[in-house]
């Protein structure tokens, strides 16, 4: 199974395989009010696709962490995009990312329902 955001409307969707069989599309087309954000990141010092990378998000309703990876389960790969599920909360307050290459990197009050690709900065910060 790989999940991912397949059409980009902020929710995530999965594909499942069978063995010899056809392949399953589960897209998600739940509707709610919750809010999202999902992060890609590009490495400059680190790997292009950031991989590695540890982040914390941190909103009105709390902290959230996530690991930039593309593994998910046997012969698959996911979205490296990270998404993060706001519930109600409009904005992320902090967004810390550690990269591989050891340089930390902060934002701050980030809009939410957005994709946001977010560049590897070029010194310690």
């Amino acid at each position: 199974m790989a999940v991912g955001d397949l059409d980009n409307n902020g929710r995530l969707d999965a594909v499942m395989t069978t063995n010899d069989g056809p392949a399953i599309i589960l897209r998600n087309e739940t509707n709610n009010a919750n809010h999202w954000i999902s992060l890609s990141l590009v490495g400059t010092r680190s790997n292009r696709d950031g991989l590695g990378a540890k982040i914390k998000i941190t909103t009105e309703l709390g902290d959230q962490y996530a690991t930039v990876t593309t593994s998910s389960s046997y012969q698959s790969s996911s979205d490296k995009r990270v998404h993060f599920g706001l519930g109600s909360a409009t904005t992320v307050n902090r967004i810390e990312i550690l990269w591989p290459s050891r340089i930390a990197q902060n934002l701050r009050d980030i809009k939410a329902d957005q994709f946001l690709t977010i560049t590897e900065a070029a010194a310690q910060k």
